[in-house]
């Protein structure tokens, strides 16, 4: 039928049908190409690729919530008169509230940039980053 055309290349010269996306034979297996498997694993891929992302980002910002959570408790506690200035502490969880910035917004920038060299890179020093920072 013509709908099966659209959906399937057919060499002009031997009359083989196949699947443009894949490339492999329509027939037997192929039966539309939104149900390639190619297309689907690919999709799949994609889906997983950005649920990955997500979490990250949600972490970090989750993260970043508890740093200032934790910047405004030691805040009050430090303007007691009876408690030393904590001063140190205070200038922690700012730089914990940076750094998870940082880490949330570069899960974003990691997942739409296209230049996966400059990428690599980035993961390796976001890493290293994401690793001192939790262990702070």
């Amino acid at each position: 039928s013509s709908l099966s055309t659209l959906r399937s290349m057919t060499c002009a010269k031997c009359n083989h049908g196949f699947c443009w996306h894949c490339l492999k034979p329509w027939r037997p297996t192929h039966k539309d190409y939104y149900n390639c498997s190619a297309m689907v694993s690919k999709a799949a891929r994609q889906e997983k690729r950005f649920q990955d992302y997500n979490e990250r980002c949600t972490f970090h910002h989750q993260a970043r919530e508890f740093a200032v959570s934790l910047r405004n408790r030691v805040s009050s506690i430090s303007e007691m008169p009876e408690i030393r200035t904590l001063t140190f502490v205070l200038d922690t969880c700012k730089v914990l509230e940076q750094a998870r910035k940082v880490l949330a917004y570069s899960c974003v920038y990691s997942y739409y940039s296209q230049d996966t060299e400059r990428v690599d890179i980035m993961e390796e020093q976001i890493e290293s980053l994401e690793l001192h920072t939790n262990s702070l």
